[in-house]
């Protein structure tokens, strides 16, 4: 029996991700522009690469939905899927940290 949930959490991970993402694809242009316009060292190129951790942040989050919700159409139990996400949280946890204190 198919399942129409895991279908219908992927259209709505797609919608939100689409949302949250355009603000970060203005940042990545916003960046990709100033390395072209300001002279490296300078306290306004340093203020726009800054950017960059958001960007990161944005493409983990997707991924651990994504996952979330591909085991859950794989294995059809969306509470063993959380269970087994808990090993990948932890791990973006500490990747999400590295970004935060390599963008201070």
């Amino acid at each position: 029996m198919f399942s129409f949930g895991p279908l219908l959490a992927a259209l709505a991970l797609f919608a939100t991700a689409t949302a949250f993402g355009m603000g970060v694809m203005r940042k990545l242009v916003q960046v990709h522009e100033a390395r072209h316009e300001l002279k490296q060292g300078s306290a306004g190129f340093l203020r726009t690469i800054a950017g960059w951790s958001m960007i990161g942040f944005w493409a983990m989050a997707t991924w651990f939905f994504a996952t979330i919700i591909g085991d859950w159409g794989v294995s059809g139990d969306l509470g063993g899927a959380v269970a087994r996400s808990w090993l990948r949280l932890e791990i973006l946890l500490h990747i999400a940290s590295a970004l935060s204190e390599a963008d201070s």
